[in-house]
């Protein structure tokens, strides 16, 4: 069986994160994925996020491309 668990924690001193989770018991197996927030790096280190940076770009394209795309990607695959 799965078990998906979301905490949010706060990495101290000691560069240690705790989590107190009553559903894991001593000898448990787990994979643990570590998410940061984009927005408490970009405020220390005074850079844009991701989503900041592309914010500003604009695309040239028809209006229907994200239908079409597809038609103008692969226009060497059409049937006559």
């Amino acid at each position: 069986m799965t078990l998906a668990l979301r905490s949010h924690a706060v990495v101290d001193r000691n560069h240690a994160i705790t989590l107190q989770v009553p559903d894991l018991h001593p000898g448990d197996k787990v994979e643990v994925i570590v998410l940061v927030e984009q927005g408490a790096q970009a405020e220390k280190k005074g850079d844009q996020s991701f989503l900041d940076a592309i914010a500003g770009i604009e695309i040239d394209a028809p209006p229907d491309y994200s239908t079409t795309f597809e038609d103008n990607l692969y226009s060497h695959r059409r049937d006559p």
